[in-house]
């Protein structure tokens, strides 16, 4: 049985800021919460991001600072 459905296509980039619907077209800024912003909107504390930047940073530094442990002196 064959179904008359037109393949269903990818959806298209929004080219919307995400708080005001404004049209951004090549200047718009993605954010790291997964949404696309203005230039008005485009940092964290204007469009009430939920991504948390200090955590990431926290793990970042985890990682690439090790705990360095020095060797015991040994006495004479």
């Amino acid at each position: 049985q064959s179904e008359d459905r037109a393949p269903e296509l990818p959806k298209p980039k929004k080219n919307r800021c995400f708080m005001c619907r404004k049209k951004v077209g090549l200047t718009g800024f993605d954010c790291r919460c997964g949404n696309l912003f203005c230039g008005l909107h485009r940092y964290s504390d204007k469009h009430n991001c939920p991504y948390d930047y200090k955590a990431e940073a926290a793990a970042k530094i985890r990682k690439e600072n090790p705990v360095v442990v020095a060797e015991k002196i040994q006495r004479i």
